[in-house]
This record gives structure tokens, sequence and C-alpha cells, in this order.
């Protein structure tokens, strides 16, 4: 039986297993400055603790090897992908997003995702397995990186449903934004769901200050059951809901996606029927083109259309963000994200 990994614990976690191990819970700020300001890989390499200690903790945990990483760069818009293979086989892939003055990192939660969701590639591969918070954790030291500087931004809006593994994504969270950690502020961090209500709830109630975006996806509670599973257990109308009540109790807005499919939810009338949706809510939208069925008319009209799309819902009083798609050409794009396939194909 393989020991657990020691990057899989908060600091709070670690120090009561240290007291278990009859030592000082103190000692857990030291642990966490090796593995996370000093970037030990194991445990002979942690400085500044005694060769006993380090001993007792090599016998109770592992530190288990960085996963292998494979590196692709758009040749459009220096876009980065990282495709991360961890020790089982499991894969999942990362993001690295360079914008004008900032850099921001997408990264996965599950390795596939369970959702299934038809417009997404990654819901067509299937679910292998959760990730751990020291895999999440791998994931936001390689995108660091290969941005070769420090990520402005993190978002947990790559492979998998956060909230269907949240557990350990909180877990990442607070190792995350540790001071004695990574130090990242919560702040920065966002968590995209397609709509875990009882999650959203308890992040409403919890006192993380992470941002919390929502796929809406459609405002047709009949065309959003047929493109999302998940809709048939948390409606529409639910998770609405559950997010205005994330709002009132945080004082925070949320950020709602929208998924404009040609010919299908962007015309005007849907543009309004979003508004109706959303009115009530401190919220901002994020329009993201589908990119992966076949689209009529060129790139530019179809822009335009997402143009006219935005300026409604902005004469609505509500801010809006027409997002550019970036990536495409290495399949890095908003629900390309596919492993190389390999969960589809069993390798």
């Amino acid at each position: 039986m393989i020991n657990p990994d020691i990057r899989d614990f908060t600091r709070q976690e670690l120090a009561g297993a240290l007291i278990a191990l009859g030592e000082k819970g103190a000692k857990a700020d030291r642990v966490f400055n090796c593995l996370y300001r000093k970037g030990a890989g194991a445990f002979e390499a942690m400085d500044g603790l005694t060769p006993e200690f380090k001993a007792k903790l090599a016998r109770k945990y592992s530190l288990a090897p960085q996963p292998a990483v494979e590196k692709l760069v758009s040749k459009l818009d220096g876009t980065i992908k990282l495709l991360l293979r961890f020790a089982d086989g499991a894969a999942a892939e990362s993001v690295v997003l360079f914008n004008k003055k900032t850099v921001s990192a997408c990264v996965s939660s599950q390795s596939g995702c369970a959702c299934g969701c038809t417009f997404c590639a990654t819901g067509a591969l299937g679910f292998k397995r959760d990730l751990k918070p020291s895999e999440i954790l791998a994931q936001y030291a390689a995108c660091r990186q290969a941005a070769g500087r420090p990520l402005d931004s993190l978002v947990f809006m790559g492979m998998g449903e956060p909230f269907l593994n949240w557990a350990n994504v909180k877990k990442s969270l607070l190792i995350l934004s540790d001071n004695k950690g990574c130090n990242f502020p919560q702040q920065r961090i966002t968590v995209s769901t397609v709509g875990v209500v009882p999650v959203i709830k308890e992040l409403a109630e919890s006192h993380l200050e992470i941002k919390l975006a929502v796929s809406v996806i459609t405002a047709d509670q009949q065309q959003r059951a047929q493109l999302t599973p998940m809709d048939k257990k948390y409606p529409l109308a639910d998770i609405i809901k559950a997010a205005r009540h994330y709002c009132t109790k945080t004082g925070r807005t949320v950020f709602f996606e929208y998924i404009l499919f040609d010919g299908r939810n962007d015309t005007p009338e849907d543009a309004r029927k979003l508004l109706t949706l959303i009115k009530d809510a401190p919220c901002k939208v994020n329009l993201i083109q589908d990119n992966q069925a076949p689209v009529s008319g060129t790139a530019d009209q179809r822009f335009a259309k997402a143009k006219a799309f935005q300026d409604i819902i902005v004469a609505g009083g509500i801010r809006t963000h027409l997002r550019r798609e970036k990536g495409a050409d290495i399949a890095a794009a908003c629900g390309q994200l596919a492993a190389g396939g390999e969960i589809a194909e069993g390798k």
C-alpha cells in the first residue's frame, strides 16, 4: 500500500498528523516552506529539518514524482497547453494564457469528466477519476514554470467539474492561498461550475474568497437540458436561485458563462431571454463562442452577431465580456481539452 502523499494535506491537517506522530504541530510551517517555497521533491531534500524527522516523515508519507509534462505552443497567440501524465496513467490538461499585461492559467480538477455535456470535448471522453490536491498543485507549478513568471490569475475551468471533486479542490485552494504554501491570493482564483447547487450553497456559507463562475450555457431550460445531462439533477432555475443566494451572502458578483451556439441561441430574442433570467443577480456575463460544431458565415460575420448579442446585455445594465478564442490551433480553447483522446481510448 502506498503511503499518502504529504502534498495532499492542508497545513492544518498536516499539523494534526504531526501531533499524532509525537511531533510539534508547528513543524508543519517548515514542511510547507520546503514543499511550496523551496520546491523540495524528496524528504531528504527538505532543508532545516533534522534527519530523524525527515526519516519519520518518509516512513509515514510519500512524495510522488512530478508528472511527465508535454507542451504545445499556439502559433496564433502564444497560448501554451500542457498535458500532464500521472503515475497511474491518468491525464489532465492545463492552459497558460497570455494577455496584454497579465498571465492566467486554467487548470483541471478531474481526469475526464462525468457531466457529458454534448458540446464539450472533455465530456465526450468520459470520466477516469478525480484529481488529488497534489495533482492540482502540480498543474499550478507546471503552468508557472511554462509562463516563465508569476501567474496573475488562476481558473478552474479545465477538464472536469470542480464541484464534483469539491473536497480535493477545496484543499488545493487552501494550500494555494496559504501564506506558508504558494501564497496565491484567493481573490484571484475563479472556480467554474455547470451548476452543482449544493456546493454553490456551501461556498456561499464558507470563508473562501474565491470567485464563482456558473455555466448558464443557454437561457432556455429545454435547450439546456438537451445540452447537459446535469440539468436534469440541477435545473437552471435552481442554479440561478443558488447563485443569487451566493451573491447575497458574500456581497460578491457571480460570473455567468453563456455559450453562443451559431444559429441556435445567439439571436436578440435569446439575449433578452438571458437578461430576464439573470436581471436580479449581481453579475457579469462572459460570452463564449462555441468552437466545436460547424458554423455558418465567416468569422467576422459570426463575431458581429456575437457583438450585437453583447450590446443587448450591456444595454440591460450588465457588464459583459465577449471572450476572444485563444489556442484553437492546439485545441486549447474552451471545451476543447481532451487529453489527446487518451481517456476515451483507454490508454
